[in-house]
């Protein structure tokens, strides 16, 4: 819970203030004037601010701006009993995050309160990402997990060295971007990085691809023809879904390996190479070889060093920080406003399992940001099944028994759901019923019927 300064030149205000959010968990400091609460400021670490407009000495606003200066944006609530649109439009002006009228009720306070803490670690949270992002804007690869980190120390390792290195991971982890990173950090970085994917050519055309050609090879091969061996000289070759590549293609692959040498197609010549080889996959390559569809030879030749991608799915500590990523990068190029994702949007994006990885993710930000209206990215903004109230089955949903009634399971589900909206609104109802999409009288009368009274503190 959060420590909450109250200042107030009434005592009472302060004391009833104090008495209800310390009722929700909060912990709460009261002080009759603006410059005690300065003191206060340099001492304890504050989240939010509840202060009077009109007091002796320095008024609310000024004391809001004094507060900017010397301690940051904190949420600062303003409460005054002298409501105007002017004062309003001041306090607005200088930062406050909301503005209450005296007497206030207490549903609405407590509604407001819980909207400014979730602002204010919604912003604490986008500081962290935004810092993180900065400490990693020099790799290809995003990520503070620990496997993600045991990664990269294992990319530093293998760079520097001729050894072939095999990428394993499930589609849409970032293996061409593993093999970016090897390159970049090996000497070979000054040179060219070539890219092929053996899945995209059929067996003839792959060949000719990757080895080149003679004149006269092959029907309409009118003129010789580099291939990707040799345009990678000097750099790296990187073959994405090496499991793909043609049995009968095999051997040649494996003689580059061994002997760093080749021949184009319909060529006499051997010719020499001095290339790196990094390939990857995401096929169960040891079972292919049990299957006859891969050379074991091969594989050792190319699993010299092995480095697996974890799917996203196993390091949702990453996700956030990827999706703010990816959330900067389409806003800067669209040129949109959006620049935060909402807590509610961002626990979905964590919860969600990415069969797709990364390439998944960064897809359903590109589709929220073009739907985004605000400068904050809404969970509605993300794409189905992540804009779902619920995705799947949550956790805690209690089962039901598919012989019960159907009036019976739906009463289950909605008791559950219920109790959900009022333990994350903290029990305030008139929160919980806006989480639902209910009116407040609604709430109550079902919190009646179902005899959750005690699950409410209202």
């Amino acid at each position: 819970m959060a420590h909450i300064l109250i200042v107030d030149d009434e005592k009472n205000y302060g004391t009833v203030l104090s008495r209800l959010l310390q009722q929700q968990g909060h912990r709460t400091s009261w002080v009759g004037n603006p410059f005690a609460a300065l003191e206060l400021l340099a001492q304890e670490n504050i989240q939010l601010i509840l202060s009077d407009l009109k007091m002796p000495l320095l008024d609310g606003v000024a004391f809001l701006q004094q507060v900017r200066r010397e301690h940051g944006a904190i949420p600062f609530i303003i409460l005054t009993a002298y409501a105007s649109v002017d004062t309003a439009l001041a306090a607005m002006k200088a930062g406050a995050f909301d503005y209450l009228t005296k007497p206030f009720d207490n549903s609405e306070l407590l509604l407001i309160v819980a909207k400014a803490l979730d602002y204010a670690r919604l912003q604490a949270q986008n500081q962290l990402l935004r810092a993180q992002l900065e400490r990693s804007q020099h790799r290809q690869l995003l990520g503070e997990s620990p496997a993600i980190r045991q990664l990269l120390t294992d990319i530093e390792r293998v760079a520097p060295e001729r050894t072939s290195v095999l990428i394993l991971g499930e589609s849409g982890t970032g293996k061409e971007l593993v093999a970016r990173a090897l390159h970049q950090a090996s000497p070979r970085a000054g040179e060219t990085l070539v890219s092929l994917n053996c899945a995209a050519f059929a067996e003839n055309l792959l060949e000719s691809e990757l080895f080149g050609h003679e004149r006269g090879a092959f029907t309409g091969a009118s003129e010789r023809k580099r291939g990707l061996v040799e345009m990678a000289e000097g750099g790296t070759l990187f073959l994405d879904e090496i499991g793909e590549l043609p049995l009968p293609l095999q051997p040649k692959l494996l003689r580059l390996l061994q002997e760093k040498r080749f021949r184009r197609v319909g060529g006499l010549k051997e010719l020499d190479c001095n290339v790196r080889i990094v390939a990857a996959s995401h096929r169960p390559l040891p079972q292919m070889i049990a299957e006859g569809r891969f050379r074991e030879d091969l594989f050792y030749r190319l699993a010299v060093v092995t480095l697996e991608l974890p799917p996203l799915r196993q390091r949702r500590e990453d996700i956030a920080l990827l999706a703010t990523f990816f959330l900067q990068r389409f806003a800067r190029e669209m040129g949109r406003g959006v620049s935060t994702i909402a807590a509610e949007a961002l626990q979905a994006l964590q919860q969600h399992d990415w069969p797709g990885n990364v390439r998944e993710l960064e897809n359903a930000i590109e589709r929220a940001v073009i739907f985004s209206r605000g400068p904050c990215l809404q969970r509605s903004d993300l794409p189905a099944p992540l804009n779902c109230a619920v995705e799947g089955n949550p956790p805690g949903l209690p089962p039901c028994d598919s012989s019960s009634p159907l009036p019976q399971r739906l009463e289950q589900i909605e008791i559950f759901f219920i109790r959900q909206a009022l333990q994350q609104a903290q029990g305030v109802q008139a929160q919980a019923a806006e989480r639902l999409g209910i009116s407040r009288s609604n709430l109550q009368y079902k919190l009646k019927k179902y005899g959750l009274i005690g699950d409410s503190e209202e």
